[in-house]
């Protein structure tokens, strides 16, 4: 568990760092805010200090220095042998290739999730977009996404996402 939560040196690795600082769309918003640093006090102080701990970089900064780990993250810590199988995040596949690729819960709101109302719906969507997109590119022979009909009792609706793609849904029946 140590493994996955460091990166090189004992440093916080990208998704802990996201994970501590209250997730992407927070990142987002700060991004947003006219002056994030009073409406967000204690996000913007964790983002200077797991950024290096500089506490005179700019906001700007340490949100343009994590996104820059971001972009150059890869999935190190994460080992793959064909005997088994891996359960990763959508997050943690960037870099990787699978035979087979399976992603449960393809539904609007779950995955990829983003909330239904927020101020920042358009940027959560296109950042859960990317997310599936991501998911989906590290099959090499053989991409399975599933879905419920129902969640709890009521109509779990298909993916808006899946729509635009045009994707021939296969329905299987548990019956």
């Amino acid at each position: 568990m140590e493994r996955e939560r460091t990166g090189a040196a004992g440093t916080p690795s990208v998704d802990e760092v996201i994970h501590r600082l209250g997730g992407r769309a927070l990142m987002t918003r700060l991004r947003a805010e006219p002056d994030p640093a009073q409406r967000y006090p204690a996000a913007v102080a964790r983002l200077r200090a797991l950024m290096d701990g500089d506490a005179s970089a700019t906001l700007s900064d340490s949100i343009d220095r994590l996104l820059e780990r971001v972009a150059l993250s890869t999935s190190d810590g994460i080992e793959v042998a064909p005997d088994r199988v891996n359960l990763l995040t959508l997050h943690s596949t960037k870099g990787l290739e699978f035979s087979r690729v399976y992603i449960v819960g393809v539904e609007d709101y779950q995955v990829p999730g983003y909330r239904e109302s927020t101020e920042h719906r358009q940027a959560e969507i296109e950042e859960a977009r990317r997310l599936l997109y991501v998911g989906m590119t590290r099959a090499r022979e053989r991409l399975v996404l599933t879905r419920v009909e129902r969640r709890f009792g009521m109509d779990a609706g298909g993916s808006s996402f899946l729509e635009e793609m045009g994707l021939d849904v296969q329905a299987v029946g548990a019956g």
